[in-house]
């Protein structure tokens, strides 16, 4: 049954499908062909299931399972019928809709048919309408124009009167406070209107008079004959005193003329056949309209020019002048909108009052922000700090102002408080580049960029309380590039003031050095100069002034500041060289030579000291690379402080050379004279750096103590006497020995309890140990112990010591000492640094070994 449905709907389907494709039997072709597929299918279906019993049943123990293969075969084909049932209703379903719309679409389409040609029958009689029609037209035409010109007949013959009227009132300041409050477009006035406007009488009006008066709901009237207007913007109620009788009859005399003029010159402009004599004659005689027009705007503007003036005292002028701008606006739109309708557009339109307005206000108060600059550089050193106070006085007052009494005397649309910020941060960036590109000069760059950075957006203006304002919202006084090209004149002129100031300094400093008197001492006794101490200030004002500005600038100042003194260390240096070789070369010249070396060893080490000062704090993340130039700063002084103290110690040695060349001579071995007048020396130029600090003097002495003990061993190596017997070889350790305790003796002395230090003495007597030895076989013992405690003894240290005994030969000494450098390469390990003792800085030449 369901399939017998099926094939009947389908024939169904066939039928109405024929009828709308014009009877053909296309439709009835494709459900054979659909029906000779359903046989097709189903014999396939029964060879598949003729398969899988025979593949199912063979076994004969599959047998027992028949009932149970036919019942589970059973349930499957049921619930594919059930599903197939589901499908086809579906389908039936939307073929049965399909029909019903097809059947709609066939009746919608033989209705509309059957219209169309109703209609075209209807207008097959209106051709010859227009011909009928014309002599209408023309007529109608020709008595708009009667009607124009006779509702401004008035305003024609009394053109002259009424200009002369209107020029008086502009004379006399008596503008429009209020206009006709209406949304929609201005409608050309007739003598009716005219007189219901102008005829009212002036008696105090009300509340109903004045809406009948200017057909605007939101305008009210308060005492004597002024006009207020009300408006309501955020929930609050404000009213505005905008404008008196006299005023009204100004305007509405300028706007009779004007409207007169325009229907007169769009009746013309309507004409098929335009004579432009007639324009032309209209235009000339309606010329002095567009001056009255001009008068008037010229008193709008002056009255704008002065708006936060008159904001105060005359808030109704204010009020006056927006209202005349607003109501040239809507006829400008008016205008604008009949030009596009009609193509027609009076003389003098758009007049675009509104952005002339706004032209006028920014054009004040860029005026504004100029006038007050007082004074200039040549008056006043600090003319651009004044300046900027009073600008800063001066704009926070006009915004508060603008706030407080301009926003109610303003349309709402105008948004005149972000009008005014936004205007106000135009003026003073376009005034702040003039003064850029003017030239600065000093410290005017820190002044300018401390008051756009910091004071412009903060609390002392823009983000002052009483503004309320959003400052994270308004863009940049100054655009990047020129914030970056002040920034940069402003590191020039650092470093321009750093050379010079560096330079007097520097001068300063070599002039006290000459100086017949001794230099300051500190609270520790200490010998000091000022330098330290001007270059702390000169450093230190320079980045306090760069904090004022930005974390950025200032850690750009500090690296400024990092170069240039390290610029300054080696002329420092130089000046330093220069005074001591003044020094040495007339020692009579320079009287305090040594106390001024001390108090410069002190100045260098403070320096290192003051550096650290300068550091930036980390909450400002410093850059990198500014840790970088801190260190090489630092190293470039403390290795000035380094060669302070050579130089230090280079008068002593050369005051105490000959007595070193004295030394270890035959003359020696019975005069005590040499060492001890280099311990007396050494002893009195102690003294004297006694005023050394702490570090200083703590290198000074234990570079004193290797340069003695260099000098010392050396004279040792150097075979200035001749030992032939094992006594003068034991009376020659005895004496070295002796010497070397008392050279312990004397640095202890002079060490106290300020310094620790290795004793350089060992070496001394470790060297008479080896020359005492009376056996020569006994110097295998000696001589290996002594190599591994100061393995940088060369060849020719070891040949130098064993040729001073004078028991050995040549050939016996170079014997020993290969063999004593074999024994301490074995033992040494082979990529082990080799450590320094002072005979790295003790230079003998035998000649017994070129390569080791």
């Amino acid at each position: 049954m369901e399939s017998g449905g099926l094939i009947a709907v389908l024939g169904e389907a066939a039928k109405v499908a024929g009828s709308v494709a014009g009877g053909s039997g296309e439709t009835t072709k494709e459900v054979c062909l659909a029906n000779s597929e359903v046989e097709a299918a189903e014999k396939c279906a029964i060879q598949q299931a003729k398969i899988f019993v025979a593949n199912m049943l063979q076994r004969p123990d599959q047998l027992h399972k028949v009932d149970q293969y036919r019942r589970r075969t059973t349930r499957k084909k049921a619930s594919v019928e059930a599903m197939l049932k589901t499908a086809m209703q579906s389908q039936l379903d939307g073929v049965r809709t399909g029909l019903t719309q097809l059947q709609t679409a066939l009746e919608d389409l033989h209705l509309v048919k059957q219209k169309q040609t109703e209609v075209e029958k209807l207008l097959s009689g209106v051709g010859g309408l227009g011909e009928t029609m014309s002599d209408l037209r023309e007529e109608y035409v020709r008595y708009s124009q009667y009607l124009a010109a006779t509702e401004n007949l008035k305003h024609i013959f009394t053109v002259p009167e009424s200009i002369e009227k209107t020029h008086r009132l502009i004379a006399d300041n008596n503008l429009l406070y209020a206009h006709q409050a209406c949304h929609s477009p201005p409608a050309p006035l007739t003598t009716c209107s005219t007189h219901h406007l102008l005829h009212s009488p002036p008696a105090p009006l009300t509340t109903g008079s004045t809406h009948h008066l200017l057909h605007s709901p939101s305008l009210v009237l308060t005492t004597h004959s002024a006009l207020w207007c009300r408006e309501t913007s955020n929930n609050c109620t404000y009213y505005h005193a905008i404008a008196s009788w006299t005023c009204i009859v100004v305007v509405q005399c300028l706007m009779d003329l004007e409207n007169s003029r325009d229907d007169l010159l769009f009746e013309l402009h309507k004409l098929p056949h335009q004579n432009p004599n007639d324009t032309k004659m209209l235009t000339e005689y309606f010329a002095d309209v567009n001056k009255l027009s001009v008068d008037l705007g010229k008193q709008v503007w002056v009255v704008l020019q002065r708006a936060l003036n008159t904001v105060r005292k005359e808030p109704a002028q204010l009020v006056t002048a927006l209202r005349i701008v607003e109501r040239e606006e809507r006829a400008d739109m008016y205008a604008l909108q009949r030009e596009k309708s009609s193509g027609f557009l009076p003389e003098g339109r758009p007049k675009k009052w509104r952005e002339k307005a706004m032209a006028v206000l920014e054009s004040s108060i860029a005026v504004r922000i100029e006038a007050n600059q007082f004074e200039d550089r040549d008056t006043n050193k600090s003319w651009l700090i004044r300046h900027l106070e009073v600008i800063r006085l001066l704009v926070l007052e006009d915004l508060r102002v603008v706030k407080g009494l301009c926003v109610p005397c303003f349309p709402p649309h105008y948004d005149i408080v972000n009008t005014f910020i936004a205007m106000y941060h135009n003026g003073l960036a376009n005034h702040l580049l003039e003064t850029v590109e003017s030239g600065l000069e000093d410290n005017e760059f820190v002044t300018l960029l401390s008051w756009v950075l910091n004071t412009y957006l903060g609390p002392e203006l823009m983000g002052h309380p009483s503004l309320g304002l959003n400052v994270a919202a308004l863009p940049p006084l100054l655009e990047q590039k020129v914030l970056e090209g002040l920034i940069k004149k402003y590191l020039n002129n650092v470093r321009s003031n750093y050379e010079s100031w560096l330079s007097k300094a520097l001068e300063l400093e070599s002039r006290e050095w000459r100086k017949a008197q001794p230099p300051d001492t500190d609270k520790d006794g200490c010998y000091k100069t000022e330098l330290p101490h001007l270059l702390h200030q000169m450093v230190q004002q320079n980045i306090d002034v760069a904090n004022t500005i930005s974390p950025m600038v200032s850690h750009e100042v500090i690296l400024c500041s990092l170069q240039q003194l390290k610029v300054f260390a080696e002329r420092y240096r130089c000046a330093i060289m220069s005074y001591r070789d003044s020094y040495f070369s007339d020692r009579s010249q320079i009287q305090y030579f040594t106390t001024y070396m001390i108090a410069l060893a002190n100045s260098c080490q403070a320096l290192c000291d003051v550096v650290q000062l300068w550091r930036p704090p980390p909450s400002h993340n410093p850059p990198p690379s500014l840790a970088t130039h801190f260190t090489a700063l630092i190293k470039s002084y403390q290795s000035l402080q380094q060669e302070l103290c050579d130089l230090l110690l280079e008068e002593a040695l050369v005051d105490l050379a000959p007595k070193f060349s004295a030394l270890l001579t035959p003359a020696w071995l019975s005069d005590p004279e040499p060492l001890s007048t280099i311990c007396l020396t050494l002893n009195d130029y102690f003294d004297d750096y006694q005023h050394l600090h702490s570090k200083n003097y703590e290198q000074v002495l234990l570079l004193a103590i290797q340069k003695v003990s260099i000098r010392y061993t050396t004279a040792l190596l150097q075979k200035r006497i001749t030992l032939k017997t094992a006594e003068d070889r034991k009376r020659l350790a005895d004496r070295v020995t002796e010497e070397a305790d008392k050279l312990q003796s004397v640095f202890t002395s002079i060490a106290g309890d300020r310094v620790r230090y290795e004793s350089p003495c060992d070496v001394i007597r470790a060297l008479a140990e080896v020359i005492r030895t009376p056996d020569t076989e006994m110097l295998n013992l000696e001589l290996p112990p002594l190599k591994r405690k100061y393995p940088d003894m060369t060849s020719d240290h070891l040949t130098a010591l064993l040729l001073l005994r004078g028991d050995l030969s040549r050939q016996q000494v170079r014997q020993k000492v290969t063999e004593i450098l074999e024994a301490a390469s074995a033992g040494a390990a082979s990529h082990a640094p080799r450590p320094h003792t002072i005979f790295s800085q003790i230079h003998i030449s035998t000649s017994m070994f070129p390569h080791i």
